[in-house]
């Protein structure tokens, strides 16, 4: 399959959008680093401004590979306030998963679930993608609401699945997933 050169940026409600992260967005994905809800589920922390730096470009790299894609939600004037971002876990299958995060001036508006099921669209049209995993630790309730309004519902729990860096500690991961055929069916 032959891979899309440039990765597409989507609107949201409300003036707000999809775009792939640049790297002028490095201070925003530190800052992002020190909200309470950001840091304690994030599966990497990216405090210093080279390790934003380099995830930026390996993000924007994956895309060309079709080994994922990461996109910036972003305001209405253009300043990053969450992320969606998938990975490749099996080219032969073609399986990744996603995750997704907000700053706190942007939870509570339907923005995850929005860029969610977008992005979700995209993958799977674009990089050809046939099942995408969604795992969240199980007392992360509000992940997991994002995860079933976004149409992928859940398969079951994953015991001592995650260890999280912000201190090291196994979580017990609920996994979601969403199909290709899933998203065909939501279309007719």
């Amino acid at each position: 399959m032959s891979r899309p050169r440039r990765q597409p940026e989507s609107a949201l409600a409300d003036g707000y959008r999809l775009r792939p992260w640049s790297t002028s967005d490095a201070p925003m994905i530190q800052m992002a680093m020190r909200d309470v809800l950001v840091r304690q589920y994030a599966s990497q922390l990216l405090d210093e401004r080279d390790a934003a730096l380099g995830a930026v470009h390996t993000w924007n790299g994956q895309w060309h590979d079709g080994a994922g894609a990461a996109w910036a939600i972003t305001e209405p004037g253009g300043e990053a306030v969450g992320q969606v971002r998938f990975g490749l876990l099996d080219e032969e299958l073609g399986t990744g998963s996603v995750g997704y995060w907000l700053m706190p001036e942007a939870r509570g508006r339907g923005l995850a679930t929005q860029a969610l099921t977008r992005s979700s669209t995209v993958v799977f049209a674009r990089l050809g993608w046939h099942r995408i995993e969604l795992y969240h630790a199980v007392e992360n309730s509000r992940s997991c609401g994002v995860a079933r309004r976004g149409g992928y519902p859940m398969e079951g729990v994953m015991r001592e699945a995650m260890r999280y860096p912000v201190d090291g500690r196994l979580s017990d991961e609920h996994l979601h997933a969403r199909l290709t055929s899933d998203e065909q069916q939501n279309q007719n």
